[in-house]
This record gives structure tokens, C-alpha cells and sequence, in this order.
């Protein structure tokens, strides 16, 4: 019997791959024996991680909301020997304020990439793996911010809210094709726009580490596991799911 949790032979796109928990999540991929199809913004940290791979892959540089890109992620895919799953990983948290405060335009910033961007790549997977008539995985990364009130990131909450709803709809639509598809849903990790913030509101670490009841925050590689998980036979009977990956912190209120 093969081993459930590898993924040998198989190909993946992760998007914001260049650095965080994409980039952990290509890593760990490539670990368990798949190919990744790394997707960003910035070439060279890409080429980078693609080198340090210890399988085959593919590079695409670009905006995830351009369907040139996510065109162009997909034939790099088919080149590898054909698409297995999707990590839709790029999201942006740039504004720090209150809804009242936040300008439409903030919204449109936030919402073009983490929910129109992702939904464009899940549906230009879905077209493909529904053609290819072998089943396959579309894990979108979501957030603990949309499923509780974190203050003073509105339009981020709402997105990544957003995004565990279109998860639920894909699950449901493409599972009679064998197509499975859920979201993880992090809390705090130590990414490195995380440890930006961090640095600048000492008083706000100390906070979210007092209310984790392990007592810390998350790592890149502890947000990847899950993530991978679920691209592998082990997880051929979930889908539709929001998994969150937080420490506790949900639970404790």
C-alpha cells in the first residue's frame, strides 16, 4: 500500500509562495515528494525557494488577480505532468483602522486579492481538474479574523470571511467530480508582515501571546502541515471544511 500522506508524482500551485507560510507550504510539499508551481509577485525570492527544492518546479511571477498569470501558473503546471491541487495562499493585510475609518478604496485594495484573486485561481482550477476527470484539491488559506471580530481590519475579516464561504460552495459543486476543497484558517503565525507589525507594537505580541492558551504564536511550518495535509490521500473524506490552526486561541474566547 502507498503511503497516504505523500504526494509523489503530484503537482501543486502555491500561491504567495516567495515568502511565509507559502513558502513553507511549498517547501513541505516538496519534502512529501510533489512539484510546486510557486506564484508571486517578486520573481527572484521564488527562484530562490524553486532552488533549494528537492523536486521539480516552476516559477510564475505576477499579480494573482491577472488571468495572464493564473493562465500561465497552470501551463507551467500541465508541463510538470498535470495539475493535482491549489494552494490559494496571496492575501494582503495593508490597512490598520476602523471600518468607519477605512476609505472604499482600502476595500477594493484587500478584497481584488484575497477573495477575487483567490476565486479566479479556484475557478481556473476547477475548469481544469473538472476536465481533467481525476479528482484534485483547492485549499484556500482564510484567517481566524473570519470567523470572530478581530478590530481595526474590517476589510481583511471580511475577505478572508468571504473565502470560507466560497470554499463551502466549491466543496459542494465539485465534490461529485472528486474534486475536494476546504480553508485553513491560521491564527497569529510568525510571517514576516507579522513580525513588521509585531516590531512596531511590542504591547500587541505580549497580548495575543496571553490569550494562546499554548502560550505562543504560531510558526510557518505549523500553519504548512494542514495545509498539506489535506492535499493528501489521508484527507479523501474532508471537504467543505474551515480547519483552524490557532493555538487554541478561538476557544479560549
Amino acid at each position: 500500500m502507498s503511503d497516504p500522506f505523500r504526494l509523489d508524482g503530484r503537482t501543486v500551485i502555491v500561491t504567495g509562495a516567495s515568502r511565509g507560510i507559502g513558502a513553507a507550504t511549498a517547501r513541505a510539499i516538496a519534502a512529501r515528494g510533489g512539484k510546486v508551481v510557486l506564484v508571486a509577485r517578486s520573481e527572484a525570492p521564488l527562484r530562490a525557494i524553486a532552488d533549494e527544492l528537492p523536486t521539480p518546479s516552476a516559477v510564475v511571477a505576477g499579480d494573482v488577480a491577472d488571468t495572464q498569470v493564473i493562465g500561465d501558473a497552470i501551463t507551467a503546471g500541465e508541463e510538470l505532468g498535470g495539475l493535482w491541487g491549489l494552494v490559494n495562499n496571496a492575501g494582503i493585510n495593508p490597512h490598520y483602522q476602523p471600518v468607519s475609518a477605512t476609505p472604499l478604496s482600502a476595500w477594493d485594495e484587500v478584497l481584488q486579492v484575497n477573495l477575487l484573486g483567490a476565486a479566479a485561481f479556484a475557478r481556473a482550477m476547477a475548469l481544469y481538474l473538472s476536465e481533467a476527470g481525476e479528482g484534485g484539491r483547492i485549499i484556500n488559506i482564510s484567517s481566524i479574523g473570519g470567523l470572530t471580530g478581530l478590530p481595526n481590519i474590517g476589510a481583511y475579516n471580511a475577505s478572508k470571511a468571504a473565502l470560507d464561504g466560497l470554499t463551502r460552495s466549491l466543496a459542494v459543486e465539485l465534490g461529485p467530480e472528486g474534486i475536494l476543497c476546504n480553508s485553513i484558517a491560521p491564527g497569529t503565525i510568525t510571517t514576516e508582515m507579522v513580525d513588521d507589525l509585531m516590531a512596531a507594537n511590542p504591547a500587541l505580541k505580549e497580548k495575543l501571546v496571553a490569550k494562546a492558551p499554548l502560550g505562543r504564536l504560531g510558526s510557518v511550518d505549523e500553519a504548512a502541515g494542514p495545509i498539506v495535509f489535506l492535499l493528501t490521500d489521508a484527507a479523501a473524506f474532508i471537504t467543505g471544511q474551515t480547519i483552524v490552526v490557532d493555538g487554541g486561541r478561538l476557544a479560549a474566547g
